[in-house]
């Protein structure tokens, strides 16, 4: 019922309800629910974006092997160009800051 909420599909478009429906799943432990969530609240839509909210979605589904949650929550590459001036010790601290989030 979600997705179809959620894509408009045979019934009309409610992000709203969707997202509903998702929480329901995902607190269930259906892992394409908690992505879909992490999604909706990572983007703002149906609700007010929430990106801590969508990052312990896509935590809790990374915990469950889902390889597109891992990827969502796995530190990014700190880019060399832009990050040349800071201290080494101080991209550690900006990557730990970011993994530590993680629920």
């Amino acid at each position: 019922m979600a997705v179809l909420l959620d894509e408009g599909t045979l019934i009309p478009e409610d992000n709203r309800k969707a997202a509903e429906f998702y929480k329901l799943a995902a607190d269930r432990g259906n892992v394409d629910a908690m992505v879909n969530l992490g999604l909706m609240l990572e983007s703002g839509e149906g609700m007010s974006p929430d990106p801590e909210a969508a990052l312990s979605m896509f935590a809790m589904a990374a915990k469950k092997g889902d390889a597109f949650a891992q990827d969502k929550i796995a530190p990014q590459p700190v880019d060399t160009a832009t990050t040349a001036s800071i201290e080494p010790s101080e991209q550690a601290s900006m990557v730990l800051a970011k993994t530590s989030r993680i629920k």
